[in-house]
């Protein structure tokens, strides 16, 4: 049964990741992400890593991580497993290149796919809670 908590937690994670799209497409290479971008990747480069490792999947994450429930969690372990053939921590890494611009163009366009397809999954979660989507 899907939980109001769970549909707000939907809804939040697809606005979080609708603002770092935003953030990405504002990031020229050779700068420097702004916070709350840093914040959102290192979000999303935790748990990944966590869900990986099998540890903690809570521990080290900012006080405003977008990764504070199980629903949100899965949703990223969803995404990722659509990405099967790529090492999604690493080309999240090059957003960091700013000394190599080639190398954090192609970061900055992965992340942007991979923060899309983020929002998209938790919209359809979100539409499906509420009977919107298909």
């Amino acid at each position: 049964m899907t939980t109001m908590s769970d549909n707000s937690n939907s809804l939040s994670l697809a606005l979080d990741a609708r603002m770092a799209v935003k953030a990405l497409h504002a990031l020229r290479p050779g700068e420097e992400a702004n916070v709350a971008l840093r914040e959102a990747m290192g979000d999303v480069k935790i748990s990944l890593n966590a869900l990986n490792s099998g540890a903690a999947l809570f521990a080290n994450l900012s006080p405003s991580s977008s990764f504070e429930s199980y629903d949100q969690i899965q949703t990223l372990q969803e995404v990722k497993s659509d990405f099967v053939d790529q090492d999604v921590e690493a080309k999240l890494d090059l957003v960091d290149k700013k000394d190599d611009p080639v190398q954090q163009k192609q970061g900055i366009d992965f992340a942007i796919i991979f923060f899309t397809a983020l929002e998209r999954r938790a919209r359809q979660k979100f539409n499906r809670s509420y009977g919107f989507g298909i």
